[in-house]
């Protein structure tokens, strides 16, 4: 049995990127860059208005004078207006080319228009008010976004302003989620005696979709050595991770860990001082990844976040591949024997984090609460109330 630390460290150095690909801005939602980008253009490429309003030379203003207004700028407008008379503002818009020789733009709320004239009632205008200057948000061959960034709305929004349509991207990995065990049945369907519903399929599925991923295919198979050979070695052909539940532990109906063997799965670690998960198993295969989880929920989740999600990040070619982790007071007690990492279901609050009841890994009801996991090290046996605890964000 090897540590946390070490597991997360096997991890990382058996986890490669995926190839790349050029995708469609439009398609490129949750990839991660597979390379630097600089901005193709300054923008703004022009003086742009930030206002409705009208544009003029400040200094040729008195104070008092009205100004006169004979033309105007809609946003787009490809006329050209070189020069600006002595006296006169150019009706401008939002977004509008503010005119080279004007050098300030007054809104329309400040001013009282009649006819053709207008007379400003701000006098606190400065050179330069409500225009954008050339290159003010970004310079051409300014870095604006960097390989392993996730593209985002805000990204692809930001980059579709300076005219870029594709990208190229990390493939993001096909999971397959295999779900072992005959006493499981499928919601929706009627129970008999000694046996539950099978929900692990369905929180790893709604997890991988946290991440931009979805489960290609969910396959179910029996507790016998020949079903689980089988069905692992269908999984292994499709899928570039394999994600198990059940099976991974030292019953007499545990298959999983000698049918992985069967099929060529070179195992890395399996089982780590940590509570709960402690049967987690992580094998490779070439470039294939295999996790073979606990059967009880809250650990299969509790597996998921801490150990599958950044190999998945690290697939997709994230930078930031662990989850979030971030020091906050406990608001309770927590008392727990040494040798074992314990990783408690929390609830952030606005004065620190709660650890939830019903911690028990065959228990869900705290899951369905929690947005974060509270870390408690091996070595510790009591955090007081109020102590600091380290706490990983449950929102990959």
């Amino acid at each position: 049995m090897i540590s946390v630390a070490e597991a997360q460290q096997l991890i990382r150095e058996h986890t490669t990127n995926g190839s790349t690909i050029s995708l469609d801005l439009f398609e490129a939602y949750g990839y991660a860059a597979a390379a630097d980008i600089p901005s193709p253009i300054d923008f703004p490429s022009f003086k742009q208005s930030a206002m409705d309003g009208y544009a003029f030379r400040l200094g040729d203003w008195n104070g008092t004078d009205p100004l006169f207004v004979e033309r105007e700028l809609q946003a787009g407008d490809q006329q050209q207006i070189d020069s600006i008379h002595p006296g006169e503002a150019i009706r401008i818009f939002t977004g509008s080319k503010v005119p080279d020789e004007a050098d300030t733009v007054v809104m329309q709320e400040h001013v009282e228009r009649t006819g053709n004239k207008i007379r400003i009632t701000n006098m606190d205008l400065i050179r330069g008010s409500h225009i954008r200057p050339i290159a003010s948000q970004t310079k051409q061959g300014d870095p604006i976004l960097k390989k392993g960034d996730r593209i985002t709305a805000g990204v692809a929004g930001f980059i579709a302003g300076l005219g870029i349509a594709r990208v190229d991207v990390y493939r993001k990995p096909s999971c397959i989620i295999l779900t072992t065990g005959k006493e499981l049945v499928k919601p929706g369907n009627s129970l008999h005696e000694g046996q539950v519903y099978e929900s692990n399929s369905f929180a790893l599925a709604f997890g991988l979709q946290q991440l931009h991923l979805g489960a290609s295919e969910i396959m179910w198979t029996d507790d016998t050595k020949e079903e689980t050979d089988l069905a692992i070695q269908q999984a292994l052909e499709k899928a570039d991770v394999l994600l198990i539940t059940g099976g991974v532990s030292v019953g007499e109906y545990d298959f999983v860990s000698e049918a992985l063997e069967t099929n060529g799965v070179q195992k890395r670690f399996h089982k780590v001082k940590q509570k709960p998960g402690k049967p987690l198993y992580f094998g490779t295969k070439g470039d294939k990844t295999i996790f073979g989880l606990p059967g009880n929920p809250g650990s299969v989740l509790t597996c998921f976040y801490e150990y599958v999600v950044p190999c998945l990040r690290m697939k997709m070619g994230c930078t930031q591949a662990d989850l979030l982790s971030i020091s906050l007071p406990s608001l309770n007690e927590i008392n727990k024997k040494a040798g074992l990492i314990h990783f408690l279901k929390g609830k952030l609050k606005p004065d620190g984090v709660e650890v939830l009841d019903h911690q028990e890994s065959y228990k869900m009801n705290a899951f369905a609460e929690a947005d974060c996991l509270i870390v408690v090290d091996e070595d510790v046996t009591h955090v007081s109330q109020g102590e600091l605890v380290t706490v990983h964000l449950l929102n990959p």
